[in-house]
């Protein structure tokens, strides 16, 4: 018998016509000497868009879904809830190549104990913490800090991305997307003059944002490539103050509505909790007002564990932060508990050469000093600069300052009593950033400055390796010895 396309296309049709009947008979389970087995059925093969809203599971009620996607405040559970201590999970300190270890001030071993006490806090009291991460562009995107942040969390429990500014560009995070309304414009403590403030009044990311007319929105929605641990939050909260007039502040969570919050009109800063939490599908918000707020950013957190923000600076040295007012700073931080402050600058530096960096040095002392400041308690962990490097002749060579660049920040470090971490050494020293460009997949761009995400991911284990093996010696210590301070 000849076969024929014709044949072909008929027999697969009846096929396909036979696997639909068997596919919408199938009785999910089966027995087979004792043992369920699931046999595939519609809903198994087919595309949710040509299925039933029954057999898809979308035809949720609007209290179905309010009660999986849209919480009520939870203030009252918590103050009624008693917690209970949790074992803390054992540590697993991993040596990669290349650790370099953290630096004490003046040899002082106890210096980073307030931040880890906040770790043991989170098992023994049900803490929340957070840990800030400054830095230049070297953090874009969430570089760096999403892998420490992984890491931290999944030792010390937590969820969410953290503090989260009003404006920046989409598709930036791999862990957050976001888009807002065209009338937001922002004012900043770093950079050129003309984008400075009327006050200096900043908010965590060294910004505040005004919107012109009456309303203006913003929306965040996962990203192409959110992982659970960056979709998942239970508290969420708005940071601004509205000085002139009272706010309505509108918001809808994967496509429910709350009822709109009005905050009155206040000279002091303040934290908005509004009651979403749960998997984070798009979550819009939209500011009413007759004459705008200074809005200073959101936050998706846990309700206890860590929280790790990621805060670039794009063309900041890390000179800026005196530029903040330090009242302004301290009621910002009241109420975020922040344990651990981690500056890491110097790529916008080292291009500058000079002759000396005692200039840089002095500057330096005076941000820290400026956060010691704002909370005598705070950790503050110094990361020296990257290796960068620059054509010279043929060749592509490091920088010959950047040991005079690590220098300045490591006496600054000492002096003005911080913790240091030497980047440059950790990724191998002189022309580390031509062999990190070199590799396959790259841990390095061609402008033989910024790191691949493949790159920051590494950064990212190295710092969580040293920070774990330093709690590790902490907790080793007697705890009657270890003095609080």
């Amino acid at each position: 018998m000849k076969i024929t396309p014709l044949k072909i296309l008929q027999i697969l049709i009846y096929i396909g016509i036979m696997l639909a009947i068997v596919l919408m008979m199938s009785p999910k389970e089966i027995s087979i000497f004792g043992t369920e087995v699931r046999v595939p059925t519609a809903d198994d093969v087919l595309p949710e868009s040509l299925l039933t809203p029954e057999e898809a599971n979308t035809d949720l009620s609007e209290e179905e879904y309010e009660e999986e996607d849209l919480t009520v405040d939870l203030s009252d559970i918590e103050e009624n809830s008693t917690w209970t201590p949790v074992e803390e999970k054992p540590l697993v300190v991993k040596t990669p190549k290349g650790a370099v270890a953290i630096e004490y001030p003046n040899g002082d071993k106890e210096y980073l104990d307030n931040f880890f006490r906040g770790l043991s806090d989170i098992s023994e009291k049900g803490s929340m913490i957070r840990v800030l991460h400054y830095g230049d562009s070297q953090l874009e995107g969430d570089r760096m800090t999403e892998r420490l942040r992984k890491n931290l969390q999944e030792q010390f429990g937590g969820c969410g991305v953290g503090l989260v500014p009003i404006t920046e560009l989409k598709n930036m995070r791999t862990t957050l997307a976001q888009s807002y309304s065209d009338n937001w414009e922002q004012f900043i403590c770093f950079g050129p003059k003309k984008y400075r403030g009327k006050h200096n009044d900043y908010g965590f990311f060294g910004k505040y944002y005004t919107f012109d007319g009456t309303e203006a929105t913003i929306s965040f929605e996962k990203a192409p490539y959110s992982k659970t641990q960056h979709k998942e939050f239970e508290d969420f909260k708005v940071y601004l103050r509205n000085t002139v007039a009272d706010v309505t502040l509108k918001y809808t969570m994967n496509e429910v509505e709350g009822d709109p919050k009005t905050i009155e009109a206040s000279s002091e800063p303040k934290a908005i909790k509004l009651p979403v939490s749960g998997a984070l599908g798009e979550l819009d918000l939209a500011f009413e007002a007759d004459a705008s707020p200074e809005v200073y950013g959101v936050s998706f957190d846990c309700n206890t564990g860590i929280a790790v923000d990621n805060i670039p600076m794009r063309g900041s040295s890390g000179t800026d932060f005196t530029k903040m007012r330090k009242g302004h700073l301290k009621t910002l931080f009241s109420d975020l508990d922040v344990k651990l402050l981690i500056l890491q600058f110097g790529v916008n530096v080292v291009p500058q050469e000079a002759e000396s960096y005692n200039y840089y040095e002095r500057l330096l002392i005076k941000q820290i000093n400026h956060f010691k400041e704002v909370d005598p308690n705070l950790s503050i962990l110094i990361v020296g600069v990257s290796d960068m490097a620059r054509k010279d002749g043929s060749k592509i060579e490091s920088y010959p300052n950047i040991d005079a660049v690590r220098a300045a920040e490591r006496r600054a470090a000492n002096k003005a009593g911080a913790a240091y971490w030497d980047l440059y050494l950790a990724m191998g020293g002189k022309n580390s950033i031509v062999k990190w460009a070199d590799k396959s997949p790259a841990w390095a761009g061609k402008d033989y400055t910024h790191f691949t995400r493949k790159g920051a991911n590494f950064i990212g284990d190295m710092l969580y390796n040293e920070l774990v093996r330093e709690y590790q010696r902490y907790k080793n210590r007697d705890p009657k010895n270890v003095e609080t301070k």
